[in-house]
């Protein structure tokens, strides 16, 4: 096994398809002791940008095993302006792990993105698009974290970050003015927040890396805990606030007839804040599939500063379609899902924040249902999403076909 092993690492043909296989599974190639990537961000189109071009990449294992340097820099056609990020890991130790880190970023972003979404520079992004991308905000943040795990599945985040959120539309975030009686717009937003993450996964199975790792597995509830506190006049901050959040995810056999997987979100929002500031929840306006978002939701659709999501999907591994002589041959596998969204917005909030056209708080649950096939040609699901509640909102749709890839083995 030895000697064929070291006589394929020796063969270039061998040694090029690995790299190509590699490329495709993390997004970058890699050359030395850098990292060039990712690749699907290089060139990429918006509203706000235009065509926007990419550059960058992190540093290899063959730079350090524990320090990992990384960094972009992008340049929009159609406004004319550089976009940059650089930042650093460092590894302290590994196994549990100690992990410090850092990131200075001068880029636009997507508010309210779901935590498996495309990114905004993703190039499938700007492809499959419901509704064009004319939401994005510009942020320039410093943030700073430590990582503490204690053990395989428990760790604790500590993380300090100053944003400051701009507005490149022409009119600006228009908040309450007491003095004045009227509506002003505010063209940027501060923010120095402290973090605390709390994360707690019993017998949870991890892949890990040199940097990175994967969460393989849990047979229990996972639990996530998140708490921030917003610090007045700290590097220019604008507001004092509080939020905490608390997710619970699980998956489960279901006797013979597949396995289960739910996610249950509460959070709540202290502080007169304007709406970019509270929970905003996850839409999606793309055709891809994110499994953490409300997929026929538009992006800042709905706002809350406290709000219950409930999500929940079942994975049949052809329960039915094996007893279909030609499907089953196909070997697809059916899945079935159902997600709500419930929330509140204080008189507080709402009497300070003059919502944009198309964003509303929550008066009554947004739900959700789906069905879907998973497994086809070994990767690929598509997914026909049905909205149930506030269809007469504009630029929404009651159905969409959404599509993703996901290995099933």
């Amino acid at each position: 096994i030895y000697r064929l092993a070291d006589t394929l690492l020796k063969m270039p043909v061998f040694n090029t398809y690995f790299d190509i296989a590699q490329m495709i599974m993390t997004g970058y190639y890699v050359k030395g002791k850098f990292e060039w990537g990712p690749y699907a961000s290089i060139i990429s189109a918006n509203a706000s940008e235009g065509m926007r071009l990419r550059a960058g990449g992190r540093t290899s294992n063959d730079f350090s095993k524990r320090l990992m340097l990384d960094g972009y820099l992008a340049y929009g056609l159609g406004d004319e302006r550089f976009k940059y990020k650089t930042g650093f890991t460092y590894m302290i130790q590994k196994t549990p792990d100690r992990v410090l880190s850092g990131s200075y970023k001068y880029d636009t972003e997507q508010l309210g993105l779901g935590q498996d979404a495309l990114r905004e520079d993703f190039f499938l992004s700007s492809l499959f698009r419901r509704n064009p991308q004319d939401k994005l905000s510009l942020v320039e943040e410093v943030q700073g974290s430590y990582k503490h795990e204690w053990f395989t599945g428990f760790s604790n985040t500590l993380t300090f970050s100053n944003r400051r959120l701009y507005n490149i539309g022409k009119t600006g975030f228009s908040l309450y003015d007491p003095q004045g009686g009227s509506y002003e717009p505010h063209f940027s937003l501060i923010t120095s927040e402290l973090c605390l993450d709390l994360h707690y996964g019993y017998r949870e199975k991890v892949l890990a890396g040199e940097f990175e790792r994967v969460t393989v597995s849990s047979q229990y509830p996972v639990l996530d805990l998140h708490y921030a506190y917003g610090i007045k006049g700290l590097f220019d901050g604008d507001y004092e606030y509080h939020k905490a959040q608390l997710r619970i995810t699980q998956w489960f056999n279901f006797l013979s007839a597949g396995w289960s997987k739910y996610s249950i979100e509460a959070g709540k929002v202290w502080g007169k804040l304007p709406y970019p500031l509270m929970k905003i929840h996850s839409g999606n306006e793309t055709f891809w599939f994110d499994e953490y978002a409300f997929n026929l939701m538009n992006y800042y659709e709905f706002v809350s500063d406290e709000y219950l999501n409930v999500m929940y999907s079942h994975h049949f591994e052809g329960f039915f379609l094996n007893h279909i002589p030609a499907i089953r041959k196909l070997k697809w596998r059916e899945v079935v899902q159902a997600r709500l969204a419930m929330g509140n917005t204080t008189n507080t909030n709402l009497v300070y924040n003059s919502l944009p056209v198309g964003t509303y708080s929550l008066g009554k649950p947004y739900i959700e249902l789906g069905a879907g096939i998973e497994n086809i040609f070994r990767f690929i699901r598509v997914d026909g999403i049905w909205r149930l509640t506030y269809n007469d909102h504009p630029n929404t749709s009651p159905f969409g076909i959404m599509v993703s890839m996901n290995f099933i083995f």
